[in-house]
């Protein structure tokens, strides 16, 4: 026989226990954050000048150089750490600047200064929306007096913030899916609290991500959930939509889901005569998400000569278009090449993509049950969805579950296609010798409907027992935030972070 869902009520224990997730991951971010130095290897010199030219009023138009206000955080705080090896630079390296008399490091500052004063930022045409927050952060920062290196760990520190918004958002997301199984409704939020994705330690775009789009998941909820769906749901869903998009262009993906999901609740309305209702608040959604997005698109027409940027980020990067026949030659349609690309995406999206001493960080053994677990647990949960929609799910449930399995599985697919689709040049990553977009945090978006799929997966693999499940999840949230906290240890020993200023 099956076991029953728990059905107990929520309670002040439950909210406290989300609470201390918020603040596990809260503990977590802040002390990664302020261990790392500057500037990590996953482009934080580019993104840390598009926040300087948004908190000088700058919007940029087209590629411009690295910003002259930019400069001397570059020359003053940068460590060596990151990409190159401790023989490369333990014999001539200065240490910080900041520790030694302003005569002495003048020249090797102001060389510097010169060869990043000509550097073009490629990330000029990356979407507003995280550079306008980081920017209003920082100049909040500059009213609290933080300047010099602590105005970068200010930054920084911005993603506690996000996280525990994350957080939030997948406690509020499972609640509303699985009122009545106690197991899902806490081990959702805690396996977002715990996966230990190194984006949020440092000064980037991707941490808006799976915030934006957690957003856009809860009102999709509503959406699926409710009789009757009102125009206040349909301007939220809208603007979550547009914040989404605005934040990251890889959002794209999740948002064609979104948007395919609310078109396929349409058909449903509309075969049931109810389709008139719904008429204003999908209005409502179209206005609040096409306008801020459209004047996004005509503003890169206008100012980068296409629509999203990307051409232009290309041609900076060296990337040429592929003819459509020379797609079919790449090692993504070969087994090893497949596996290859899926491993390190699946690997890169729960641990991140920090390097130190030009080795990525962490445990090779931790990687391969991450890639196993996802892979057999998202697998177990479409089986379980396939066969005859779990007894134990309601139709909203069902529904919400498979948007779930698009969300995970159409970033996916894009991320491939775009592998195919380019000759990577001299670019490093990716590169020719591995043509892979496997940045894993290109589908942070997909956060939330990931971890719901992984725990669905895994309850149902243990039959719906809550405590067992609770149990388990709670074991895998302890072993991977011990093994981040050793594998990122290095960072505590660098004289160059927060900790030594």
């Amino acid at each position: 026989m099956k076991r029953r869902a728990s059905t107990e009520p929520f309670g002040p224990n439950e909210f406290w226990w989300v609470i201390a997730f918020c603040l596990l991951a809260a503990a977590r971010v802040f002390s990664f954050s302020a261990a790392f130095p500057f500037f990590n290897n996953v482009d934080e010199r580019r993104h840390l000048d598009v926040v300087i030219k948004y908190a000088e009023g700058q919007v940029p138009r087209g590629v411009e150089l690295i910003s002259p206000a930019t400069l001397p955080y570059l020359s003053h705080y940068a460590s060596p750490e990151f990409l190159s090896r401790p023989e490369e630079f333990e014999d001539s390296d200065f240490g910080p600047m900041w520790k030694h008399p302003v005569e002495e490091v003048a020249p090797t500052i102001a060389k510097i200064e010169e060869i990043w004063g000509r550097t073009p930022n490629q990330q000029c045409s990356q979407p507003p929306l995280y550079y306008l927050g980081a920017a209003a952060w920082f100049h909040i920062g500059e009213w609290l007096g933080i300047k010099g290196a602590g105005a970068l760990y200010w930054i920084r520190f911005l993603n506690i913030l996000f996280i525990t918004a994350l957080v939030w958002l997948a406690y509020v997301a499972a609640r509303m899916i699985f009122p009545g199984q106690i197991g899902l409704r806490l081990g959702i939020p805690l396996l977002t609290a715990a996966v230990p994705q190194d984006a949020f330690y440092g000064i980037n775009n991707d941490v808006l991500s799976p915030v934006c789009f957690g957003l856009v998941f809860v009102c999709l909820i509503k959406w699926f959930s409710q009789k009757r769906v009102s125009i206040a749901l349909g301007i939220a869903t809208g603007l979550s939509i547009a914040a989404a998009y605005l934040t990251k262009l890889s959002n794209l993906p999740v948002i064609v889901v979104a948007l395919a999901a609310i078109l396929w609740w349409c058909i449903a309305e509309a075969r049931v005569g109810k389709f008139r209702a719904a008429i204003p608040p999908l209005c409502g959604l179209v206005f609040c998400a096409a306008v801020p997005i459209v004047a996004w698109l005509v503003w890169m027409k206008v100012h980068f000569g296409d629509f999203t940027g990307a051409a232009s980020k290309a041609q900076l990067l060296g990337w040429t278009p592929k003819r459509f026949v020379d797609w079919w030659s790449h090692p993504i349609f070969t087994v090893p090449g497949m596996w290859t690309f899926l491993a390190e995406l699946i690997a890169s999206f729960w641990r991140g993509e920090f390097m130190w001493h030009a080795r990525i960080i962490g445990f090779k053994g931790l990687e391969l049950f991450y890639v196993l677990s996802s892979l057999g647990l998202i697998l177990v949960a479409v089986v379980a969805l396939i066969r005859g929609r779990d007894k134990q799910a309601n139709e909203t449930q069902w529904r919400v579950l498979w948007i779930a399995v698009a969300c995970v599985l159409v970033p996916i697919v894009f991320l491939a296609s775009l592998s195919v689709q380019f000759d990577f040049g001299a670019c490093l990553n990716p590169s020719r010798e591995r043509p892979y977009f496997f940045q894993g945090r290109l589908m942070l978006g997909a956060l939330i409907p990931f971890a719901m799929l992984y725990v669905y997966g895994l309850s149902r693999l243990l039959r719906n027992d809550a405590n067992l499940l609770l149990g388990i999840v709670g074991a895998i949230a302890v072993t991977i935030t011990v093994s981040d906290a050793l594998a990122n240890s290095v960072a505590f020993t660098s004289a160059y972070n927060w900790f030594h200023m």
